[in-house]
C-alpha cells in the first residue's frame, strides 16, 4: 500500500507547517510589539478563551504565560466566560484583567459574545484572528491578525491551531519582557528557539508519517481511541481526540492521567482501544503518567506515546514518537500533536470517510442548525 495514495488535508498541513509558521511569526511579531506597555504591565489576571481548538490553544499556552509573566492565567471555555463567569472577574479595576479571545474567522457567535461581555465590564481585550475586519476584531481593543493566506488549506484545523498557539507564545514573551520577568537576552533567544524548534521538528515529519501510516492500518478497525495528557499536554490529548472526530467521526475520549486511572482504566475490551499518551518529561505529573503507562501495558492495549524521551524509557511493545529537545519546556505543544494528526488523517483515508462527515448528507444538511444568537449577561 502506497502512503502517497492516502494523502489528506492533515498530512499536507503537517508538511507545510514550518512555512506557514514563519509567515505567522513575521506577521505577528510587529503587531505584538505595538501593544501598549502600560496595559501589559497593568494586567493582574489573564483569561484566554475561544471555542474548540482555540480554547485548547489557550490551555497549551498557559505554562508559557505562567512561566514568562508570573501572572495567574485562566484558559476558559467560551460558554463559561460569556454566560457563567462572575462579573467581578472582569472589572474590579479599570482594564486590570487581560482577556485574549481567539477565533480564526473572527465571526463565531460565542467568542464575539465573550468579547462584548469583557468590554462591557471594563476588561482589556486582545483578539487573535485571521480577519481584522471581523466582528471579534472590531469589538476588541486590540487585534493580532495571523496573516495566513486566505486560500490556504486549514481544515481540519492544524495550521490554524499552531498559528494561534504561536501568537499566544509571542504575546507571553512580550508581556514577560515588559514586566521584566525575562531579560532581553532570554527574550531574543526564545524568539529564535521558536522557529528553530519547528525546523528541528519538521525534519522528523517524514519518519512520523511513515510510522503513522503503518499504525493507521493496524488501528483503523479498533473500536475507539483514548487520549491521556496533563497540564499543557492535556490540550494536545484533547486536540488529538478532536481530530479523530473531525476527520472520520471515530469514537474517542480524553482525560488526565489521574482520572484515567480512576475511570477510563475500566473501559471494556481494552485490547480494542488505542491508547495515546502525551508524556513530556518536564510536566509536573510525569511520574503519574509513567504509572498510567504501566497500567496500559498490563491491560495490553495498543499504545502510542508522544514524548521528549526516547523509546528505551518506555515499554518495549509501545510505539514512541520522540519530539526534538527544546530549551524551553512550554514550546512542546507546537509539535506534540503532529503524530496524532497524521494518524487521524490516514485512518480517515483508509476508511474512506470525508472530514466533518461530508460523506453523510445528515451532517451536510444540518450545518446551519448549530448557529446561536449573542446574549450579553
Amino acid at each position: 500500500m502506497d502512503r502517497k495514495d492516502f494523502d489528506n488535508s492533515l498530512s499536507r498541513q503537517a508538511f507545510a507547517l514550518k512555512e506557514y509558521a514563519k509567515i505567522v511569526f513575521d506577521h505577528v511579531v510587529p503587531q505584538v510589539n505595538e501593544l501598549p506597555m502600560k496595559e501589559l504591565w497593568d494586567a493582574q489576571k489573564i483569561f484566554i478563551t475561544g471555542c474548540g481548538d482555540s480554547w485548547l490553544a489557550g490551555i497549551a499556552a498557559t505554562p508559557a504565560f505562567e512561566s514568562l509573566t508570573k501572572i495567574e492565567t485562566n484558559p476558559i471555555r467560551a460558554i463559561e466566560f460569556s454566560r457563567i463567569l462572575s462579573n467581578k472577574n472582569l472589572g474590579y479595576s479599570p482594564n486590570t484583567p487581560l482577556v485574549i479571545l481567539i477565533s480564526f474567522s473572527g465571526s463565531g457567535s460565542r467568542v464575539v459574545e465573550c468579547a462584548k461581555r469583557a468590554v462591557k465590564y471594563g476588561a482589556n481585550t486582545i483578539a487573535i484572528t485571521n480577519n481584522s475586519g471581523s466582528d471579534l476584531a472590531k469589538t476588541c481593543r486590540y487585534c493580532i491578525e495571523l496573516g495566513l493566506p486566505k486560500d490556504g488549506e486549514y481544515q481540519p484545523g492544524l495550521i490554524t491551531y499552531n498559528a494561534a498557539l504561536l501568537s499566544l507564545f509571542l504575546i507571553a514573551l512580550r508581556m514577560g519582557r515588559v514586566r521584566n520577568k525575562i531579560s532581553m537576552l532570554e527574550y531574543e533567544d526564545m524568539h529564535k528557539e521558536l522557529l528553530s524548534y519547528l525546523e528541528k521538528a519538521q525534519e522528523r515529519y517524514e519518519e512520523y508519517a511513515k510510522r503513522a501510516f503503518v499504525i493507521a492500518q493496524k488501528w483503523k478497525d479498533l473500536k475507539a481511541e483514548d487520549f491521556i495528557g496533563d497540564y499543557a499536554d492535556y490540550a494536545t490529548a484533547y486536540f488529538g481526540s478532536a481530530k479523530v472526530i473531525e476527520t472520520f467521526g471515530g469514537y474517542t475520549t480524553y482525560d488526565d492521567s489521574e482520572d484515567w486511572c480512576h475511570i477510563n482504566f475500566f473501559l471494556k475490551e481494552p485490547d480494542r482501544i488505542g491508547r495515546i499518551v502525551i508524556a513530556n518529561s518536564q510536566t509536573p505529573s510525569y511520574g503519574r503518567l509513567l504509572e498510567t503507562i504501566k497500567a496500559i501495558e498490563l491491560l495490553k492495549s495498543p499504545c502510542i506515546i508522544v514524548s521528549d524521551q526516547e523509546k528505551e524509557d518506555f515499554p518495549e511493545n509501545m510505539e514512541v514518537f520522540t519530539t526534538p529537545e527544546t530549551k524551553y519546556f512550554w514550546m512542546a505543544p507546537l509539535v506534540q500533536h503532529i503524530p496524532l494528526d497524521l494518524l487521524a488523517g490516514y485512518i480517515g483515508q483508509l476508511k474512506g470517510i470525508e472530514p466533518f462527515r461530508q460523506d453523510d448528507e445528515r451532517y451536510v444538511n444540518m450545518g446551519d442548525q448549530r448557529g446561536s444568537s449573542i446574549v450579553i449577561v
